[in-house]
């Protein structure tokens, strides 16, 4: 299997179908944010003990991102067909964040305590980061709203589990 193509020597590449873009298309410059918060979520996942109760949860997460991705580089013309499970997945994490915070006011924390609570710190702040981008396409790439909220809320989650771990 050939990994390179050279096609992207003169700052072109290709989304799903073959368009060209440049290679700071929002498109690409997105999809390259949530590329970079999966595999942060990778590090986070391995850095977890055996059978940290979270890990299947953030595995599940970085699927979705996933499909996520496929859709932006498919311009949205395939909706996801994941909107129940991503409903789903919002509920759970709003669940989590509620069981977790029992109400308490939100306040800010320095990053770290442990590696794995810096990961989770730096995960956040990717999630950030991502959704700003999202927005950003979302002005003339419409994406989904469900989507969008689960970016607002992923971050939440992985601030709450950061202080949880």
């Amino acid at each position: 299997m050939k990994i390179y193509t050279k096609g992207g020597d003169k700052g072109m590449t290709s989304l799903l179908h073959g368009e060209r873009v440049a290679k700071d298309d929002i498109r690409i410059e997105t999809n390259g944010q949530l590329d970079e918060l999966n595999a942060l979520l990778g590090i986070v996942v391995a850095l977890m003990k055996p059978n940290h109760p979270d890990a299947l949860q953030l595995q599940n997460i970085q699927k979705l991102l996933m499909k996520i991705m496929g859709q932006i580089a498919d311009n949205g013309q395939e909706q996801l067909r994941e909107e129940a499970s991503l409903s789903e997945m919002i509920t759970s994490l709003e669940h989590f964040i509620d069981a977790e915070t029992s109400g308490e006011r939100f306040s800010f924390v320095v990053p770290g305590g442990s590696l794995l609570a810096a990961h989770l710190q730096y995960a956040r702040a990717k999630a950030r980061t991502c959704e700003r981008r999202m927005w950003t396409l979302h002005r003339d790439y419409p994406l989904d709203k469900t989507v969008m909220k689960l970016m607002n809320r992923l971050s939440d989650y992985l601030f709450v589990l950061a202080l949880c771990v």
